[in-house]
């Protein structure tokens, strides 16, 4: 049986390019034999930023957390907005990965505890800005976040991350390049779990 993979599309319309991106590269997994399960993060219902103390976990946060721990792969893909992820994206990991969930800190340490370890991802990214520029004049905050402050301390690597844009002022031409990229790398990713599942 082929490892489980978890795509978590956090773009508001799963209508536009961002769900485009995350159809191809499902279908870049189905073609491989995986099975992929998707999350529409504006379709979860939870409080992203409660007030005062957070209230237990919805269910649709508890079904979240099942996924992420029968997955062995976690695909993201959402824009980047301000320079970082959705607000609502960020408050899934506040809430989902919190409570000791995915790592913890223990006193006296730096380095945290990791919890989902074995698993790796991949983070499809969109942005008006070109990557260039948000790489080398705005230092990738988001890019840093995702990697740094959220995969990396729960244990999860390696960690791929592949921007597209400028999104607004692409092509048709590029988009289909964009897209034939994310179902390749679906592919490759699709081997690579399959292997180390032998």
């Amino acid at each position: 049986m082929k490892p489980m993979v978890l795509l978590i599309l956090a773009h508001p319309d799963n209508r536009g390019f961002g769900g485009a991106l995350a159809d191809a590269y499902t279908a870049g997994l189905q073609a491989q034999g995986f099975e992929v399960q998707m999350l529409h993060l504006p379709a979860l219902e939870f409080e992203a930023t409660p007030a005062g103390r957070p209230p237990e976990l919805e269910h649709d946060l508890v079904q979240a957390r099942d996924a992420i721990l029968r997955a062995r792969h976690l695909v993201l893909v959402y824009p980047t907005w301000f320079g970082g992820m959705p607000a609502r994206l960020k408050g899934f990991f506040e809430r989902a990965f919190g409570n000791d969930f995915a790592f913890k800190f223990k006193p006296g340490s730096l380095l945290p505890e990791s919890y989902l370890g074995g698993r790796s991802a991949d983070v499809l990214v969109t942005m008006d800005t070109p990557p260039w520029a948000y790489r080398w004049l705005l230092g990738a905050p988001g890019h840093k976040q995702v990697r740094h402050a959220i995969l990396g301390p729960s244990g999860i690597k390696p960690v791929r991350i592949m921007s597209f844009g400028p999104l607004r002022s692409s092509s048709d031409e590029q988009r289909k390049r964009w897209l034939a990229q994310a179902r390749e790398r679906a592919g490759v990713v699709a081997r690579k779990l399959t292997a180390t599942a032998t």
